[in-house]
């Protein structure tokens, strides 16, 4: 027993009137809720825009008391007190009504929080709201009184929490417009962080036409799980028991912090039988608060709460109805009410919707006051659950020992020499063996069952099993039922997470966590992992990333010294993900911590499933590194991955090891060491250039394309070419759509390269090839090829003077592309545009060209390839005489006037017009100038032509 001086709990008011090292000390439960908050606060620190956070539970499940183990932790860390300031509003705020009323209710609070550590500043914002309450009738009393509370942040250098109670009541109470103007301060003002609460989700936060929709991350407060139970009884009732002896007490209150409190504050030094006996009298001596809360309902709300709690247990519409003899659809409303408020619980869902009370004392104490034979019910209950939650040990044991018997001779010997000597504790061991066996059998056949119903799709008759099975043993110490149980409880997880029903599948998980994560049989620790993992698939699935790291972390703290082969898949498995989320995140240093605590913790490992996440786990680490520009480092851990699985004769450490040295090459190319990069490209398809694995051909084309990139960046075209042919001549064939992108864009890079050495011919030849082998293809991949390709071959036959078929192929590119959703369509219209301009060129067709040219001048971006043609064309124009039109026409948009401005100086000065630019601009102007000149002896003369607003 402790002798610690027994500490003052708050029931109702935790933090009133405590200091923070009482509130800390006494803050035992809620633990990971705290952290979750804590998080979002401390991104909010430094961003600028802060995210919100609504904390909803029912009375008494500890809201008030978060919220003071908060701002305690505010006020006593470093990292959060120099930037963040705690202003804590009262838990119900009845004077607002509005939303100047909300920035007074502001100011007074923040007056009080600052008034220890500023007293002078304090009281200047005391007489600041004076002043501004003294004149409320003005008609910006909401606007000045935010500015006052704005400014007082600045002045401090702290951005403000605001604590507000009860949002529920606080939306329902206010102006119609006290929403909105909240929410454009929560969205515009980074000073300011609202972290509220209410007993229940309100219309506010799901109506897409309200305020608060989507404005909060809301986190729900389940009630206290055992352990948690356990450390809130022993802070305040100075015993320090058991999970098992203080269960009974946790069904009792239904997991209420309040509850357990008052309980525990009433049985202190009580020994758990003393207590079960004397719980009748703890539930009179607080019959004053269990009557006011029913006096605070409405008389109707009442009514039918009464049937709720009379009927103490979880109850259909149509009993509740019954029961207070009232109409169903009555009923309903009014149930829905009160479970928006937080007085009723929902369990299920449609025609399966049970309803019970929040708090679970109310039914006992209704009942004990209202009629005896129920109050004799209740007390056997008490009297039972005092005698089985202490009284289980005997009955384990002699399982234990039976089990052990069946391995152990001396054991068997000495069961049966006890058996000889006492002829009680014969019949004890017989009798328990039977039903051992019995159980046994029953809970193997409703597990075969529930998985039978699983393997062939019937998932509600799977769960239906599952909880029987669940309701018949999950109270087992057996390690075969235990078994049975854990695998069913991780099937119906599985399902439930399967088909989208996140919420539940957490609560299956949860529930089999806390059961059996401490369970010494491996099949069920198996069970518990997997479950682990699942949850924090699951969570990442809807978005709470936090709480998806924060189980895995769970995973690894619980399971990571495991010898157990499955448990270290799982745990593997779990860590792959969460770096995988922090990756998601952008965390990547994170992320490499990550990798290299897999491969600290399993790198010795030879499971084939674990190998992969080792071997996973060092390249993205290399990926990380390379993502920081740490190219060394990168490399290093590339290395090391071929070093581990490069002579392995696995094929699914190739895929690891083909993957590796493809990213370090394309690493060696980022740093401009392409001979070495090469020599790395030439390693992978000496490895794996002969492996049959697809994943494995796909990296090894990626490497020869890499290659050819590689060879093009040292100007080595010869050795280029010759690498894309190898490329073509290997993977033609191949139908796996990622090597046939890689097969079309070597052919189309060679034909850009064949195209710049002015192989022309050769260039259409390739471009051809390209476009009948894929322009059929539905791949966007390949479609988006197949347009670059017509685009460029329809440039080259402009240059082999073969207009006709440069028109053509641009036609026929407009055709099948010009509506490609790719990100290129754009830019490939343009170029197609300009194309058509410069074949009407070609034939004298002069008047459309202009008018051509002019609509498509002002419609384009001008990107690298449109630049070229742009420049193509203008030297033609140019070439004709059409200076002047032409310069108007460029000067029409400023911002591509200021990108074509060596053009439109050599234009000028072709004019004859007195030109001043930059010494390079005029040099590059004399360049285009030739270049015009040269062109010109192939061009018709065109007359000059003026835009016609000009003429």
């Amino acid at each position: 027993m402790s002798t610690q001086p027994e500490p003052t709990i708050r029931k109702f008011n935790p933090g009133t009137f405590q200091s923070d090292e009482e509130v800390i000390r006494q803050f035992v439960a809620r633990k990971r809720e705290l952290n979750i908050v804590l998080d979002v606060l401390r991104g909010n620190i430094d961003s600028p825009s802060c995210q919100h956070a609504l904390i909803v539970a029912p009375r008494g499940r500890g809201k008030t008391m978060l919220l003071a183990r908060i701002a305690a932790e505010l006020r006593a860390n470093d990292l959060f007190s120099k930037r963040l300031l705690p202003v804590r509003f009262m838990e119900e705020s009845q004077e607002i009504m509005n939303a100047g009323d909300f920035w007074l209710e502001a100011l007074f609070h923040l007056t009080a929080e600052t008034a220890k550590s500023d007293p002078v500043f304090s009281q200047e914002l005391r007489a600041a709201r004076d002043d501004l309450a003294g004149r409320w009738h003005g008609n910006e009393l909401d606007l000045r009184a935010r500015a006052t509370v704005l400014d007082a942040a600045d002045r401090l250098g702290r951005r403000l929490v605001l604590m507000v109670e009860n949002m529920q009541d606080l939306c329902a109470d206010v102006d119609d417009d006290f929403g909105w103007k909240l929410r454009e301060v929560l969205q515009t003002q980074p000073e300011i962080t609202l972290l509220a609460t209410a007993t229940s989700r309100f219309k506010e936060l799901d109506d897409p036409a309200q305020p608060f929709f989507e404005q909060f991350r809301t986190l729900h407060l389940d009630p206290l799980e055992t352990e948690e139970c356990r450390r809130l009884w022993a802070v305040v009732s100075g015993d320090d028991v058991k999970d098992r002896e203080v269960r009974p007490l946790q069904i009792l209150t239904g997991g209420s912090p309040r509850l357990l409190v008052i309980v525990a504050q009433f049985a202190r030094h009580r020994s758990l039988r003393q207590l079960m006996e004397d719980l009748v009298t703890l539930i009179d001596d607080h019959s004053e608060y269990f009557r006011g809360h029913l006096q605070a309902l409405a008389k109707v709300e009442r009514l039918v709460y009464l049937a709720v709690i009379d009927l103490w247990q979880p109850s259909s519409t149509i009993e509740i109805a019954k029961r207070c003899r009232r109409d169903v659809r009555t009923v309903s409303a009014l149930l829905g009410r009160l479970a928006s408020r937080g007085v009723v619980t929902i369990e299920g869902s449609g025609k399966k919707r049970r309803y019970a009370a929040a708090e679970r004392l109310y039914s006992i104490y209704y009942i004990l006051r209202r009629q005896r034979d129920e109050a004799a019910v209740i007390q056997n209950l008490i009297r039972f659950m005092a005698v089985f939650y202490r009284g289980y040990e005997l009955q384990r044991t002699i399982i234990m020992l039976s089990s052990e018997a069946m391995r152990e001779p001396a054991i068997q010997v000495g069961i049966e020499r006890a058996c000889a000597v006492d002829r009680q504790v014969s019949e004890f061991f017989s009798n328990t063996l039977q039903d051992h066996t019995k159980h046994v059998a029953t809970a193997r056949n409703l597990f075969e069952k529930s998985l039978r119903h699983f393997m062939s799709g019937e998932h509600d008759a799977a769960a239906e099993v599952c909880s029987d099975l669940i309701e018949r043993f999950g109270r087992s110490r057996v390690p075969a039922i235990q078994q049975a149980v854990a695998v069913a409880m991780f099937n119906n997880g599985l399902s439930l997470r399967r088909r989208d029903r996140f919420a539940d599948a957490i609560e299956v998980y949860d529930e089999l966590i806390v059961r059996y994560a401490h369970s010494e049989v491996p099949d069920v620790q198996e069970a518990a992992a997997g479950a682990l993992v699942d949850k924090g698939i699951t969570l990442g699935r809807e978005g709470r990333f936090a709480d998806e790291i924060e189980t895995y972390d769970e995973l690894v703290d619980r399971f990571g010294d495991s010898s157990v082969a499955r448990i270290q898949e799982h745990v593997a498995h779990g860590l792959f993900h969460k770096g995988e989320t922090l990756s998601r995140l952008g965390r990547f240093f994170d992320v490499s911590d990550v990798c290299s605590e897999i491969v600290e913790l399993f790198g010795d490992n030879q499971d084939c499933y674990v190998l992969g996440h080792v071997a996973n786990s060092l390249f993205i680490k290399g990926v990380m590194l390379g993502q920081m520009d740490r190219f060394t480092e990168a490399i290093e851990v590339y290395d090391e991955l071929v070093e581990r699985y490069g002579d392995s004769k696995v094929s699914r450490s190739h895929e690891h090891v083909a993957r590796a040295l493809l990213n370090k090459g394309g690493t060696l190319c980022r740093e401009g060491r392409f001979m070495e990069a090469i020599e790395v490209y030439d390693e992978l398809v000496k490895r794996y250039g002969g492996s049959e694995v697809s994943d494995v051909q796909e990296y090894v084309a990626h490497g020869l394309f890499s290659k050819g990139t590689a060879l093009r960046r040292q100007d080595r075209s010869a050795a280029e070419i010759k690498t894309y042919d190898d490329l073509v001549e290997r993977f033609s064939g191949n139908k796996e759509t990622g090597i046939q992108r890689l097969v079309a864009n070597a052919l189309y890079i060679k034909g850009v390269t064949l195209g710049q050495q002015e192989k022309f011919a050769d260039a259409i030849e390739l471009y051809d090839k390209l476009i009948k082998r894929y322009g059929d293809s539905d791949t966007p991949e390949l479609k988006e090829l197949v347009a670059m390709a017509l685009v460029a071959k329809a440039d080259v036959c402009l240059e082999l003077d073969r207009a006709d078929e440069a028109l053509h192929t641009c036609e026929s590119f407009e055709r099948h592309y010009r509506a490609m959703k790719r990100a290129t369509a754009v830019e490939l219209v343009s170029q197609a545009e300009l194309i058509k301009v410069r074949v009407m060129i070609r034939r004298s067709d002069h008047d459309d060209a202009m008018n051509l040219f002019r609509s498509v001048y002002t419609a384009f971006t001008l990107g690298d390839e449109v630049m070229n043609q742009m420049l193509k064309l203008l030297i033609d124009f140019a070439a004709t005489g059409a200076q002047r039109s032409l310069l108007e026409i460029l000067l029409t948009d400023d911002d591509k006037a200021d990108k074509m401005a060596p053009f439109i100086v050599a234009l000028r000065k072709q004019l004859g017009d007195q030109v001043r630019a930059a010494v390079e601009v005029m040099e590059v102007a004399d360049d285009i100038i030739e270049q015009i000149g040269r062109r010109r002896a192939s061009v018709s003369r065109f007359p000059d032509l003026r835009l016609a607003s000009r003429d």
